[in-house]
Parts: structure tokens; sequence; C-alpha cells
């Protein structure tokens, strides 16, 4: 099998690109320049991807601190993320390798294939802020920080498309188990923030889907669920079993269908 990347248009000018550990990266093309809103997962050649949908030079920004976000980035020579969630780059390295083993092993790759973490090195970091606006030409992307999943989570909205990048800061299955991790209520804080944003759907670092800004309350009920809940369900992480966490599901007949996209679920630590 091969470590390809899949690619699709989700509107005018942002690409979806999706990898075989189903870690998803956004391409915003401006008409000077383009940016990369994360990194995936390291399979596939990245910048061979991007050659294939533009020329035009790259900037590489990235949500937030994991490795599913920031493989990829050792291919580049400089990456934007939070000053929160910079300098982590030895506990990213140490999940990448294990997920790298495990991956080319389940899905018959062989050990040698490209890996940006063996060709390249550790990328220069510069720091974006709340507010910042990166003018790709016509297109124009702000930066908003949205913490909870990890202390450093970005959003990038693209303006001209009304299209909120978001990383993992929203997902289905709310992950809040890392140590790094904040308070439900901090995500919900940033839940709020979110809604009071202008944007029509927003996308995730691992669906293949966009949401709508109405579904901002699903999710708020989530958390809140959670958040009020004596008692979930014990869970570990499938790959790196030295995270673990409880998982609150308000509706316990939902976990028939977790892979729905209105399957909604808060872990916590």
């Amino acid at each position: 099998m091969e470590a390809s990347i899949a690619r699709k248009k989700i509107s005018e000018h942002v690409w979806q690109l999706t990898d075989i550990y189903d870690a998803r990266a956004y391409l915003v093309l401006g008409a000077e320049r383009a940016l990369l809103v994360d990194t995936m997962a390291g399979f596939g050649d990245l910048p061979a991807t991007l050659r294939s949908i533009t020329h035009l030079p790259v900037t590489v920004a990235l949500t937030h601190r994991h490795y599913d976000h920031v493989a990829g980035s050792y291919g580049f020579p400089e990456v934007w993320m939070s000053a929160a969630d910079d300098g982590h780059w030895d506990v990213q390295i140490d999940n990448e390798k294990t997920i790298h083993a495990q991956v080319c092993k389940e899905k018959d790759l062989s050990p040698d294939l490209a890996w940006p973490l063996r060709d390249g090195s550790i990328p220069h970091v510069r720091h974006v802020c709340e507010g910042n606006r990166i003018d790709l030409g016509g297109v124009n992307v702000t930066a908003y920080e949205l913490p909870g999943h990890t202390p450093g989570s970005v959003g990038y909205l693209v303006q001209e498309d009304r299209a909120l990048l978001s990383g993992d800061a929203v997902t289905p299955i709310m992950c809040l188990f890392f140590p790094e991790s904040l308070p439900i209520t901090t995500y919900r804080q940033s839940l709020r923030r979110m809604n009071g944003l202008p944007f029509d759907e927003f996308w995730t670092g691992h669906h293949d889907i966009g949401f709508s800004h109405d579904s901002l309350k699903g999710f708020d009920d989530a958390a809140a669920y959670a958040e009020a809940a004596s008692k979930g369900i014990q869970w570990m992480h499938a790959r790196l079993q030295q995270f673990t966490g409880t998982l609150y599901v308000k509706d316990s007949r939902a976990l028939l269908d977790a892979d729905s996209p209105d399957f909604r679920a808060v872990i916590a630590k």
C-alpha cells in the first residue's frame, strides 16, 4: 500500500488534504501565497502534494502541538504556532515514532518510506497570536485562540470563504485527556468564542465534512453533561496507551454509532 495523500476542494480557496492515518490538513490559496494549516501525521510526500496543487510559496501554520498535526512539519524550514504550544517537540517525536512503526506494520508500508522526521529537522518556529492576519493576496486569514484541547490551540478563519480551520479545538469526540489539556470550562468558553465568529462551517483535523455554526449547541450540550456528570466510562488511547481518561456520552445508545458525524462525546482526565 502507498502512503498517498488524498485531496479535495472544499471551498473557492481551500483544499482539504487527508493522509492514510486519517489526519487532515488544509491548503488555502491566495493570488500571491498559500497557507498550509497543519501537516498531518507524516505519511506521504506532502511537499509533492502541495506542488501538484500550486507553485505559490507556502507558509505553514499549526493549529496545535500534537503529533498528528505537526509530523509533516519537519519537511519545512519554518512554521507558525502558538507560543503556548511551542517547546514540546521531544514528546511529539516520541509519539510520532510509535505511530509510524504501528501504521507501517498494519498497512504493510515499507519502514524506509520517506518520513519527514527522519529526513528533516525541527523547523524554526514563529509565534502566532490572537488576531494575527495573514494576507495571501486577495484572501485573508485571521488567527483566533481556542484553548482547551491544548493551551495553544488556534483556529484560522478564511474570511472570504467564511471557513474556520479549527484543528482539534472542537471535535465530535472532544479530547481533553492529555496532560496539557485544560478544564471543560475552558473548552466551553472556546465554544462560546467560536459562536461569535463569522464562519458558515468549521473544518476539523479528523473529519471529512464541515460542521455548521448551528452544530455548536450540540457540542456544548455534550460538554455541559460531561462537566456535571459524576460517572463516566474508563477509556484508553488505542495506539498511545499512556493516555487514559473518562468518556462521557449523554445518550448511551449513541455508542452504537460512534463514527456518525452526529456523535457527541467528551473524554476528560
